[in-house]
């Protein structure tokens, strides 16, 4: 199937770059869902979901085995060597990064004053 798309001048400047790219980056886009098998999401899940609290949030810490697979992830890249699926997996660990530093930010409001 041929698509044609209008989009902005700006958008089409970082895109341009990547063009070669342009079907695995439509790819990611569309699979942007939690993953069902990354041990880091199923970590956050079941962690959330005891329904912590502030103090439990801040000490929070990754599995070795989750810190262990997203330096692998971060060595592939470096390398440029991501598969489509891993890429969207690394995408994955930086957004849940991402969260759980917002998260632990309003826990730190809640604590109670020192």
């Amino acid at each position: 199937m041929q698509v044609t798309i209008d989009i902005p001048d700006d958008l089409a400047a970082r895109l341009d770059p990547r063009r070669e790219n342009l079907l695995a980056l439509i790819q990611r886009g569309l699979r942007q869902q939690w993953s069902e098998t990354s041990a880091l999401a199923q970590e956050v899940v079941e962690f959330l979901s005891r329904g912590p609290r502030p103090g439990e949030i801040l000490a929070f810490r990754p599995s070795d085995r989750s810190v262990q697979r997203a330096g692998e992830l971060l060595e592939k890249n470096r390398a440029g060597s991501l598969t489509p699926e891993e890429q969207a997996e690394l995408d994955e660990t930086a957004a849940l990064n991402h969260l759980f530093s917002l998260i632990k930010a309003h826990a730190r409001q809640h604590l109670p004053a020192a």
